[in-house]
């Protein structure tokens, strides 16, 4: 008897264990993990794009811009950059993916912005860039923080039309969002490459590596409730689509490897509110504006005009 309760005592210790290690590995993120932005790397995502975004990056970092901070509703410091532009337009606040920067994943919203003299608010996600924390959530907290950047731009600009827009784990969070208590002044969102739900990608990513998925995600998701105090399948963009109001403008690469392509027809179809849909043809995960910049303008343009935002 003693036997088979230290091999179940050390069963449930190895469990615990592999949980925690799995943990680390997907949600921990201290600052010396984080990306140095020139540092882009030669891979099958940026490689096409390397000397265009490095370009785009230098301008983006010589443009004049304001750094603004606020609180996240769970007391943390969140920071961002504030472009703006011409002081009667609308104002952009843009939200880069996981493990990502603005100056990589937010350089087609500058380059865009800047062109049409849209005002642009860059943020660095909760574990990111200057903004504190050492916890990514894939959205379920990120969403409280989208909302409370809506809040505070509201607040300091309460004549201009607020335009959410977010890639990959920014796209998602603006998604669940999108069914808080935003300010009326935010008109549209725009959802660049976003995956359908926190649990979903995960999985995907499992599979991606050939693991068994049920197995990993269990172990995934006990160790975010544990250690990171946190329930992944709280919130979902595909279940916010369905109830939100706010006009959305998806976008996505048809030859996307890292969002499976099928997941923006999910949310497309499960949208309620008027939206619009826009697959760039050859086009990877999060490089949809450096792809093709004309179709990504040119639907962006169009979409604005057509949720009554001027420009």
């Amino acid at each position: 008897m003693i036997y088979i309760l230290t091999a179940c005592l050390v069963l449930v210790f190895l469990l615990f264990f592999t949980s925690y290690l799995l943990y680390r590995g997907v949600f921990y993120y201290p600052q010396k993990k984080h990306v140095d932005p020139y540092q882009i790397p030669d891979d099958m995502l940026y490689a096409p794009y390397k000397n265009a975004m490095l370009h785009l990056l230098h301008e983006m970092e010589q443009t004049p811009y304001e750094e603004v901070s606020i609180r996240s509703q769970d007391g943390l410091s969140l920071c961002g950059r504030l472009y703006l532009f011409r002081p009667d337009a609308p104002l952009m606040l843009f939200f880069h993916g996981y493990h990502g920067t603005f100056l990589w994943d937010g350089l087609g919203s500058f380059r865009f912005c800047r062109k049409n003299h849209i005002n642009l608010l860059v943020v660095d996600e909760r574990s990111h860039g200057k903004s504190a924390d050492q916890i990514i959530t894939f959205g379920i907290r990120e969403c409280k923080d989208v909302k409370c950047w809506a809040d505070y731009a509201a607040k300091r600009f309460p004549e201009k039309s607020l335009i959410l827009s977010g890639v990959s784990m920014g796209s998602a969070s603006v998604m669940m969002a999108s069914v808080l208590s935003l300010p009326s002044s935010v008109k549209a969102l725009i959802c660049d490459c976003g995956y359908t739900a926190p649990a979903e990608i995960i999985k995907e990513t499992i599979r991606s590596f050939h693991l068994p998925v049920s197995f990993c995600y269990a172990l995934l998701h006990f160790g975010a409730r544990i250690f990171g105090h946190f329930n992944l399948s709280e919130s979902t963009a595909l279940s916010a689509v369905k109830q939100t109001k706010l006009p959305i403008l998806f976008i996505h690469g048809d030859h996307d490897s890292i969002v499976p392509p099928k997941m923006c027809d999910e949310l497309y179809d499960a949208c309620a509110s008027r939206k619009k849909k826009l697959i760039i043809t050859g086009s990877q995960h999060a490089v949809n504006a450096m792809a093709d910049f004309d179709s990504y303008e040119r639907e962006i343009m169009n979409f604005l005009k057509e949720s009554g935002i001027k420009i």
